[in-house]
């Protein structure tokens, strides 16, 4: 499991981007997981280049609620229209899928909601290369990772340049940046 899982820019990155590039069109789960957010736009943009055809974006969280047959008619709905498309397709908001930690607090277990399992199936289903970004690495769970066909992921920078402006746009004013136990 731990050879899909692999950083940004690093020479399995480049081996799976050049094996992308020669078969755009195959069908693969991506995951960009990580908070540095300018790697990330910059990977996803690689992808979306590669692609000869559209590129689809769309927000789950516009289709993942906290109630299970409210969520189950609009994945329904929205896996019956992408049937009808070609080309690369990518879920924005990814962490409205993931489920949240057991009961304890001194747990370590992330388990799957209903809602993640049902989408899991319906992607399972579809014919086309997805990407599922999180914008945050701590929001995957074991279920999205055993789906993926790669998990690429973005970690906080390493150089002071790097560093700063990594810094800089994690800068909260109001509210927090705080990642929630469930997103609703």
């Amino acid at each position: 499991m731990s050879n899909k899982i692999f950083d940004f820019n690093s020479a399995n990155y480049n081996s799976f981007l050049e094996d992308f590039r020669n078969n755009p069109n195959q069908k693969r789960t991506i995951v960009l997981a990580g908070n540095f957010k300018e790697n990330r736009t910059y990977a996803l943009s690689q992808f979306q280049s590669e692609t000869l055809s559209e590129v689809h974006e769309i927000s789950l969280a516009s289709y993942i609620t906290k109630f299970e047959d409210e969520s189950y008619e609009q994945i329904d709905a929205l896996f019956e229209e992408l049937q009808k498309v070609n080309g690369l397709i990518v879920f924005k908001d990814a962490e409205q899928l993931c489920g949240v930690y057991t009961g304890h607090t001194y747990s370590v277990v992330k388990y799957a909601t209903p809602q993640e399992k049902y989408f899991i199936q319906k992607l399972k289903q579809l014919k086309n290369p997805a990407i599922l970004e999180f914008n945050n690495e701590q929001h995957l769970d074991k279920a999205i990772i055993r789906e993926a066909d790669a998990v690429i992921r973005f970690p906080v920078p390493s150089s002071l340049l790097e560093r700063i402006f990594f810094a800089i746009t994690q800068f909260r004013i109001n509210g927090s940046n705080l990642p929630s136990q469930r997103p609703v």
